[in-house]
């Protein structure tokens, strides 16, 4: 049984069935683990969000959430982040509003959009909400950011760290407080290898990044692991897809 690695889909549905098609994903015969960050970016982040719920429908499917898919839960309940607003351009949060609301344009149209979003789809916002921090096996931690390297039980790590952390984690010497290997997102592969060009998975001890950038246009990356622990891994860009 082989064990698929995906991260940070953002809204592009169909580079993420491309994808699964292209690994040969066996529904009965792979374990397949998501990482987090359904939304933001890509044009298509309900159709993420619903893909991802029918894939769980599998008990060897398991997924987590991310930091962009808290962004979206606190810019529907009105906790927007004041400096760093859900809806500019970075973010990527008008690509996922439109998704659900074909009709949405600016920040005047938030209130109702909102309205619409809570009244017509409270199963995938639900969903969003009840996602795990963690996932686990017998010789990987799945982390959509990465864990606090300076807690002696690395499950004391706070759910942001879970969601948002980098430096501290990715830079840290030393043995980690955990026997397992680290796999994550958030992060784009090419900041860790510290090369604009490389968007392959990041393999350092006890940790591997799998985040392809495919939010900035670049790759949705899978990263597949043998029975014998042993790790390959695939990528396709959007254009792929088309």
């Amino acid at each position: 049984m082989r064990t698929i690695v995906i991260s940070d889909i953002h809204g592009y549905a169909r580079t993420f069935e491309a994808l699964l098609l292209h690994v040969n994903y066996d529904p009965a015969g792979d374990k397949l683990f998501l990482l987090g960050d359904y939304v933001d970016g890509g044009p298509a982040s309900l159709q993420v969000i619903r893909q991802v719920q029918q894939l769980i429908q599998n008990p060897n499917v398991q997924a987590l959430g991310g930091n962009h898919d808290d962004m979206f839960l606190n810019w529907l309940d009105r906790n927007d982040y004041r400096l760093f607003p859900y809806t500019l351009p970075k973010n990527g949060g008008r690509q996922t509003i439109r998704s659900f609301c074909s009709w949405y344009q600016s920040k005047e149209d938030d209130e109702a959009a909102r309205e619409q979003i809570i009244q017509d789809y409270e199963g995938e916002i639900q969903f969003l909400r009840g996602l795990p921090d963690y996932l686990e096996d017998e010789r990987h931690i799945y982390v959509h950011a990465g864990i606090d390297p300076q807690q002696s039980n690395w499950k004391q790590t706070t759910r942001k760290d879970f969601r948002w952390i980098r430096g501290k984690f990715h830079h840290f010497q030393g043995k980690l407080p955990v026997a397992k290997t680290i796999i994550f997102g958030h992060e784009v592969c090419a900041r860790l290898h510290q090369d604009e060009g490389n968007f392959t998975p990041w393999i350092k001890e006890q940790r591997i990044g799998i985040d392809g950038g495919i939010k900035f246009g670049k790759y949705l990356n899978a990263l597949l692991i043998n029975e014998d622990g042993e790790y390959d891994w695939r990528g396709l860009s959007s254009r792929d897809a088309m």
